[in-house]
């Protein structure tokens, strides 16, 4: 069985809506499953149903701050790419203008030997 997340989050002034995974259970996650559905079943009184459901409860208060923990991960990887492709972006644009300052410097000095003599080599 897989599932997916949906995470919402506000980056640059933009709203974006995403999905995390597809994520699967794992073996271990069904067997938990397994034994804690049987453990509710086999409870025939309030008493015994108490020590499971605290149980049940800090399992899920766990897997819920593994699944934040792991979302803002995710925002913050997704935040240093997007960074990174302007920092290379502009970097870029940077090489550019450095590159035809020094081609126009070059054709500067080459117009400058070819009046000075009849051949420019």
């Amino acid at each position: 069985m897989s599932f997916v997340i949906p995470v919402q989050f506000v980056y640059n002034g933009k709203s974006y809506a995403k999905q995390m995974g597809p994520f699967d259970h794992s073996t271990e996650r069904e067997f938990a499953l397994t034994v804690n559905r049987r453990a509710i079943d086999d409870c025939t009184s309030l008493e015994q149903l108490k020590p499971v459901t605290k149980n049940l409860l800090e399992g899920w208060s766990s897997m819920q701050t593994a699944v934040q923990s792991l979302m803002l991960e995710n925002i913050q990887l997704r935040q240093a790419l997007a960074k990174s492709e302007l920092d290379m972006s502009a970097a870029e644009e940077l090489l550019g203008q450095a590159s035809s300052v020094i081609d126009r410097l070059r054709d500067g000095k080459r117009s400058g030997r070819a009046r000075r003599s009849l051949w420019p080599w």
